[in-house]
């Protein structure tokens, strides 16, 4: 990859993630975590990760951007769903950190930056997957993920900041995971609170995962395997709820 195109690849990376937002009783944001808008069958939805948006849960939008009148604008999540697995033999369903929700088709997400002053950035359009192209990863290739992380935990209110984290490389699939190194030693896991679900993608713009977890002994993050999972859209879209 030249120069030019790791530029244009990093300044990519970060409308690839689509911000989402826990409202509290009184209407303000308490808690964050992130995804990012796939296609389906002429239909959008959100895709995220089931321990941050959590079974039961009904108070979560999708932050859609900034308004110089009206201020933040977003969009109420009607319904997350979320998935079981069962092994051969096992009497037990075991929760897959996988959710999603049906959103409007034509819903759009914009990115730029903000201080307290108003935006620093121009609007930019957020990024929309294709389902039907989602990929696998490989040794050979460079990853990264963006999310927003809260640089001030004890702050009163919702203080976020964006990150970027490019260079990660993929070592194995584990399960219903991919694992990638991380270019740098892990931060903790507090540099990565709101960054749950967001997009895993390469150079060449493939989503391959949704950010999981990780491990600060092995300088580790976890992807949720999307190849594993995104079957589950389309049966919802083809049984579940068909247009």
């Amino acid at each position: 990859m030249t120069p030019d195109e790791c530029n244009k690849w990093l300044d990519w990376v970060p409308i690839t993630s689509i911000p989402l937002k826990r409202i509290g009783p009184d209407n303000t944001p308490v808690d964050m975590a992130s995804g990012c808008f796939v296609n389906c069958q002429n239909r959008r939805f959100i895709l995220t990760v089931s321990h941050a948006v959590e079974l039961g849960s009904s108070d979560w939008v999708i932050e859609l951007g900034y308004d110089n009148t009206k201020g933040t604008e977003f969009y109420r999540v009607a319904r997350f769903y979320y998935l079981g697995e069962i092994s051969r033999g096992a009497g037990e369903i075991a929760d897959a950190d996988f959710a999603f929700a049906e959103v409007l088709a034509d819903l759009e997400s914009t990115f730029h930056l903000l201080t307290p002053f108003g935006p620093m950035s121009p609007k930019r359009q957020r990024h929309v997957f294709d389902l039907e192209v989602t990929g696998t990863p490989h040794v050979d290739e460079l990853y990264a993920f963006n999310g927003e992380i809260r640089p001030r935990p004890d702050s009163s209110g919702l203080v976020t900041q964006p990150v970027i984290y490019p260079g990660l490389r993929y070592i194995e699939s584990s399960g219903c995971y991919h694992v990638f190194r991380l270019p740098v030693p892990h931060p903790g896991h507090d540099d990565f609170t709101g960054c749950s679900g967001a997009p895993i993608v390469d150079t060449k713009g493939n989503l391959v995962g949704l950010v999981s977890g990780g491990n600060i002994e092995s300088n580790v993050i976890f992807g949720v395997a999307l190849s594993r999972y995104k079957f589950a859209v389309e049966f919802y879209c083809e049984n579940i709820c068909p247009a």
